[in-house]
């Protein structure tokens, strides 16, 4: 899904800088919610709490719709506030203490994630298909970082290229294909480690 579609519906005042009205960013917000909640689920490592995710982003950006420059990308804009929303959200669950904006330093997201990764039950919820992920693929999904893991899915399940990889995360292109490379290796060998093993019975 391209990410890089202007904002329309701008109000203007007379000498000022056109502003993001609550009606457009409604708008743009549901035309790429699927981005949206792929990228909260995939910071999280499960679908469940996604939802509770994007409203929480839809009352920041609400309240902040004067910070975003009508004609730049509404995704990389709102991308930033999922993934703020999502990472304090994660370190709340891990006991850790939740960071303001000014505060976050996301280079942690190239690190595993050092909780037990959950079983398929929980991490299933992480596309349509999950049930036919086995626990090993699943578990995979769970060690890869978070920003790792949003690299990949966002490129295999909503098939965005990395420039809008780039764009959404605020990372290099080479960075996002680095992120997806290793991710594809890892699935890769708890697959062939599973066929090791003869599979299951």
């Amino acid at each position: 899904m391209p990410t890089t579609a202007p904002v329309d519906d701008p109000v203007r005042s007379r000498g000022a800088p056109p502003v993001l009205t609550p009606e457009a960013f409604a708008r743009a917000f549901q035309a790429q919610r699927p981005v949206f909640a792929t990228l909260a689920a995939a910071v999280l490592g499960r679908r469940s709490d996604a939802e509770d995710v994007l409203q929480d982003a839809c009352a920041v950006a609400l309240g902040k719709l004067d910070t975003f420059e009508v004609g730049t990308n509404f995704a990389a804009w709102m991308g930033q506030i999922v993934r703020f929303v999502a990472l304090n959200a994660l370190r709340r669950r891990q006991g850790r203490e939740s960071l303001s904006p000014e505060r976050i330093d996301e280079s942690w997201l190239a690190a595993p994630v050092a909780e037990e990764p959950a079983d398929a039950r929980t991490l299933g919820e992480l596309s349509r298909d999950q049930e036919h992920f086995d626990d090993e693929v699943v578990a995979a999904l769970a060690r890869l970082s978070p920003m790792a893991r949003a690299c990949l899915l966002l490129r295999a399940v909503q098939d965005l290229d990395y420039s809008d990889l780039s764009k959404l995360l605020g990372i290099p292109e080479g960075t996002a294909m680095s992120h997806v490379h290793r991710a594809r290796n890892a699935l890769r060998v708890a697959l062939l480690s599973r066929g090791s093993r003869g599979g299951r019975p």
